[in-house]
């Protein structure tokens, strides 16, 4: 009995081998004033509500006087068992796209050829930001969509 339990234990490890994983540090005073969005979560698909954790979005203006946007998001399975699964499944790393489009001040989308879906591989544990600047001066606000990439 014990035999096989090792035996079983040393197949898992071989299986998964080393966890790839991100670790992160970050000041704990951060010096920079963000303006956080309040914003609304729908997802879809347990692909991405298992995976990605959205952890806040900012906007602010570029010198110009541009609508810019920062999402920050974060792989949210690592560990072994995470990493188990993810290495018999091939979902490790995560392979999304993502992209923002524009809204005018009434609601109305704005048409851009900047609203296409770009590709994105996070690792677990690993924290990205995704940034867009509106392409002009109407633009108001924004809708960002994620999904598993194809």
């Amino acid at each position: 009995m014990k035999q096989s339990f090792l035996l079983l234990t040393a197949a898992l490890l071989l299986l998964t081998g080393c966890q790839d994983t991100v670790n992160t540090v970050r000041n704990a005073e951060t010096a920079a004033r963000r303006q956080e969005v309040d914003y609304r979560y729908f997802s879809t698909d347990d692909f991405c509500r298992d995976r990605l954790q959205l952890i806040r979005i900012d906007r602010g203006t570029t010198p110009s006087g541009l609508l810019q946007v920062q999402a920050t998001v974060h792989s949210a399975r690592y560990g072994f068992w995470s990493e188990l699964w993810s290495g018999l499944t091939g979902e490790n790393p995560y392979h999304l796209a993502y992209k923002f489009d524009w809204f005018d001040e009434q609601g109305m989308r704005v048409e851009t050829p900047a609203s296409v879906w770009l590709n994105l591989i996070l690792m677990p544990g690993e924290t990205r930001f995704l940034q867009a600047v509106a392409p002009n001066e109407r633009c108001r606000d924004f809708l960002l969509s994620v999904k598993e990439a194809e």
